[in-house]
């Protein structure tokens, strides 16, 4: 690793080494994993930027990033840092730990830093992380990446990933993109086209990429029904003490939009 990068981490830990969150279950993330004892916020912060150990490094920005207080701004700082050219990480685990991290707390300005990371010379899971990424930021800037990993995806996995989040871009681009995309060998792939089609359109054509060009040439605007965009969520699967208390209500995940778009219309989340 470059003495720079390391000179640059281990300032940026000093800075860090004092912030412990705000609020007072800031540690309460830090406390739940039964005989393993994770480190405390500001141990969490140093460890972040341990230039010896990438494990370290990945676990740390995990952590973080998953407590009530890591989208404060110590933390996106350092998630930032280490995607930035010329200081980011040198290991591919950490990149996709800051980039998921970006996701879950950035801005549409962060996109500039996550766009590199689509690049066909990263790992799939760095890839797939940078595309969920860019599901929950909206940038224009996003548009053109996002398309060219559309069409030119190896991973099947971050083609889809590319489809569902063109669903937020009312562009004749983007149309013309997902589109094509009705016939990639992978039915993924299709499936997310269509749902981001008729989300932008408020049209039901399918798979036949002939009924959607057709209609696209008869029509003066092509998103004048569209819908709303919202990102997809993980929904955690019930645990068994929850199946047992059947008679309680679980918790509902609210569908949310990314950072920076603007609510149109009632549309449904794209599935």
């Amino acid at each position: 690793m470059r003495r720079s990068v390391i000179h640059g981490w281990c300032l940026a830990a000093l800075l860090l080494s004092g912030c412990g969150g705000t609020g007072k279950n800031s540690d309460s993330v830090f406390g739940f994993l039964g005989d393993v004892m994770p480190p405390s916020p500001s141990e969490a912060a140093r460890d972040a930027f341990n230039p010896y150990d990438a494990d370290q490094r990945r676990r740390a920005i995990n952590l973080l990033s998953n407590a009530s207080f890591g989208g404060e701004d110590p933390y996106l700082k350092a998630y930032r840092l280490m995607l930035e050219p010329g200081m980011r990480d040198e290991d591919p685990t950490v990149r996709a730990a800051a980039l998921r991290a970006l996701g879950r707390h950035g801005s549409p300005q962060d996109v500039r830093l996550i766009i590199p990371h689509l690049s066909p010379s990263e790992p799939r899971f760095v890839r797939t992380e940078a595309a969920t990424a860019l599901q929950r930021l909206h940038s224009p800037a996003a548009i053109d990446p996002l398309i060219g990993v559309l069409r030119d995806d190896e991973a099947a996995e971050v083609r889809a990933l590319a489809a569902n989040a063109l669903g937020q871009y009312a562009e004749p681009r983007v149309f013309q993109a997902l589109v094509g995309a009705l016939h990639d060998t992978d039915y993924s792939v299709v499936t997310q086209s269509i749902g981001s089609l008729e989300l932008l359109t408020g049209r039901k054509f399918g798979e036949d990429g002939s009924q959607w060009l057709a209609w696209a040439e008869q029509t003066q605007d092509l998103f004048a029904e569209r819908g709303t965009y919202f990102y997809p969520q993980y929904v955690k699967p019930p645990s068994l003490l929850e199946r047992v208390q059947f008679w309680k209500e679980r918790r509902k995940v609210e569908p949310r939009q990314p950072a920076g778009l603007e609510p149109v219309g009632d549309g449904e989340p794209v599935s």
